[in-house]
C-alpha cells in the first residue's frame, strides 16, 4: 500500500514538474491522469467539457498526460496535413471485427489503397451516375411526408426520416439495393445495431486505456455484445451476397473494386466487410445529423427570417420540381451558406481524430510538441470560439456569404477553422456527395413543404443543447409538422 502510494506521488510530481509537457497550460487533474476524460467521454459531455477548458486556458489544452488540445486553424494545418503524415492514435479508434481496419482506422499505406480503389463512386462522374437511383429515394421521402401532413395527422419525428432516406441511399450505392427504410417507414435492424455500436466504443476504449480490455466480455450487458454480432453479421451478410454477383457496369461502390479484385487481388473479403461498416455508417448517420440539426436552428423563432429567405431562395429558383437535381441544387449559395453554418454549429462528428506526432517531435500552432504525443483539433470547440468566429454562437449563414467585404462583421472569421470533413489526405472520401445529398434533400423538403416544430410534442425540450455526445451526436426525437405549401406558390 505505501508503495502505490509512493508511485502515485512520484507519477504525479513527475507529470507536473518533470514532464516534456509541463508547460503547456490546462487542469492539472488532466495533466496528472487519463481519468478525467475517461470520465467525460463515457458521461457524453466530452466536446461541451473540452470547450469550457479551452475558453479557460486558451487554443492549447493539456488535457491528458501525453494530449494536447488546439483550435486554432494553424494547428489543424500541422496537424492533419503534416507530411510524413501522422498516424491516428490507436487509442481513439474502435477495435476492428475482423482485425482488418476499414478506411476510418486504417494505417497510412492501407488507407491510400482504400481510398484509391472507394474515389470512383464518391467522384462528380460517380455521383453523376448514381443521380437517378439518389433522386428516387429522396422523391420516396417527400410521398411519405405527404401522407402525413394536415391537422389531423400527428407530428413526424424528421430525425427518423431523413435517417431511412440517407440509410437508403448508402445501401443502394454500397449494395445495389435499399434497406427499405422508407417503404416500410420503420428502422432496419442494421441502423439500430450500428448506433448501438458506436454509442459503446468510448467505454469500450475507457477499459483498454484502463488496461481492461479482458474485462469487456465478463462486463458488457448481453445485448449490448449482440447488437455487436448482430452490426458485424449485416455486414458480412451483404458484402457475400454483393460479392456473389462480381463486377457490373451499375456503377456501385464495389463495381470497380470487384472489377479490379479479378484482376489485380486489390481488397480482401475481410477488407471489404470492415470497409461496409465504415461506409454505411459515415453515409448515412452523418448527413442525417447534420439535416437534423439544420432542421432544428431554420425552425428556431430567432432565425424566422432566415428561414423565409432559404424558402423563397429555393422556390424561386426552379420554375418545376422536375428541376431539381443533384447539379442543379449546387447553385443554391444561399442554402450552402445555411448547409455550411449548421456544419459549423453541429458538426456530425464533433471531435476530429486524434494523431500521434511522429519522430523526435515537430512544431504545432508555432511551439515545438516532443514526438509520441496525441494531439487533436477540437473541432467544436474551434466552431464556437469568439477567436475563429464573430458571434460564434448564433445560426448567421450570412457569414459564408459576406467574408470578402472588408466592411462584414465577418471579415475577421477564420473560416478554415471549420473542417466538419476534416482536411488532408484522410479528408471525408465523401464529401461532394454528401453536400449534394444534403442540398437536394433540404431543397426538396422547403420545395413541397412548410415546417414548423410541435411544441407540444417537444415540451419545451432543448432538442440540440441537450444531446450527448458519444464520438456521435445522440439525437433524441425531432417533433415537425409538414405542411403542403399553398398550391397558388407551385
Amino acid at each position: 500500500m505505501e508503495i502505490t502510494l509512493w508511485g502515485i506521488v512520484a507519477v504525479t510530481i513527475y507529470r507536473l514538474c518533470f514532464h516534456p509537457l509541463r508547460h503547456y497550460p490546462g487542469p492539472r487533474l488532466w495533466a496528472v491522469s487519463r481519468l478525467p476524460w475517461l470520465s467525460s467521454t463515457v458521461r457524453g459531455t466530452i466536446i461541451h467539457d473540452l470547450q469550457a477548458l479551452h475558453e479557460q486556458y486558451g487554443p492549447v489544452v493539456r488535457t491528458a498526460p501525453n494530449e494536447l488540445s488546439y483550435t486554432t486553424p494553424a494547428a489543424t494545418k500541422s496537424i492533419y496535413q503534416s507530411n510524413p503524415e501522422f498516424p491516428k492514435d490507436p487509442m481513439h479508434l474502435p477495435i476492428s471485427h475482423n482485425g482488418r481496419p476499414g478506411i476510418l482506422a486504417a494505417d497510412h499505406d492501407d488507407h491510400r489503397r482504400y481510398r484509391r480503389l472507394l474515389s470512383g463512386a464518391f467522384s462528380d462522374r460517380g455521383m453523376r451516375t448514381q443521380q437517378a437511383m439518389i433522386q428516387s429515394h429522396v422523391d420516396l421521402l417527400i410521398k411519405q411526408l405527404k401522407k402525413r401532413c394536415g391537422a389531423d395527422q400527428p407530428p413526424v419525428d424528421i430525425v427518423e426520416w431523413y435517417n431511412w432516406t440517407t440509410f437508403d441511399i448508402i445501401g443502394d450505392l454500397a449494395f445495389g439495393e435499399s434497406f427499405g427504410c422508407l417503404a416500410n417507414a420503420a428502422t432496419h435492424e442494421w441502423i439500430a445495431s450500428i448506433q448501438g455500436n458506436v454509442k459503446a466504443i468510448p467505454v469500450i476504449n475507457a477499459l483498454r486505456r484502463l488496461g481492461l480490455a479482458w474485462t469487456i466480455p465478463l462486463l458488457a450487458p448481453r445485448r449490448l455484445l449482440a447488437v455487436g454480432k448482430r452490426n458485424a453479421q449485416f455486414a458480412v451478410d451483404k458484402v457475400d451476397q454483393r460479392r456473389r454477383h462480381g463486377a457490373s457496369p451499375r456503377g456501385d461502390l464495389w463495381d470497380g473494386i470487384m472489377a479490379k479484385n479479378e484482376k489485380e487481388g486489390t481488397m480482401t473479403r475481410d477488407e471489404m466487410i470492415s470497409n461496409a461498416s465504415n461506409i454505411v455508417l459515415a453515409g448515412s448517420e452523418t448527413s442525417a445529423t447534420l439535416l437534423s440539426g439544420c432542421t432544428w436552428l431554420l425552425l428556431q423563432p430567432e432565425n424566422e427570417e432566415k428561414l423565409r429567405l432559404l424558402i423563397r431562395h429555393v422556390r424561386t429558383s426552379f420554375k418545376s420540381e422536375d428541376e431539381i437535381d443533384l447539379i442543379s441544387v449546387g447553385r443554391l449559395d444561399y442554402m450552402l451558406a445555411v448547409i455550411d453554418e449548421a456544419l459549423r454549429l453541429y458538426p456530425p462528428v464533433p471531435m476530429q481524430s486524434n494523431r500521434i506526432v511522429n519522430g523526435a517531435g515537430a512544431v504545432i500552432d508555432g511551439r515545438w510538441v516532443p514526438g509520441g504525443t496525441s494531439v487533436a483539433l477540437q473541432l467544436y470547440a474551434a466552431c464556437r470560439s469568439p477567436s475563429n468566429f464573430h458571434q460564434p454562437d448564433k445560426f448567421l449563414p450570412e457569414r459564408w456569404l459576406s467574408h470578402a467585404d472588408p466592411g462584414s462583421p465577418f471579415a475577421a472569421d477564420r473560416r478554415e477553422a471549420s473542417q466538419p470533413f476534416s482536411i488532408g489526405p484522410r479528408n471525408c472520401i465523401g464529401r461532394q456527395l454528401a453536400y449534394a445529398e444534403m442540398r437536394l434533400i433540404l431543397a426538396k423538403i422547403l420545395w413541397h413543404f412548410d415546417l414548423e416544430l410541435d411544441e407540444a410534442a417537444m415540451r419545451g425540450r432543448d432538442w440540440m443543447g441537450e444531446q450527448g455526445v458519444w464520438i456521435l451526436w445522440d439525437k433524441g426525437p425531432l417533433w415537425v409538422r409538414p405542411k403542403l405549401r399553398a398550391e397558388a406558390e407551385v
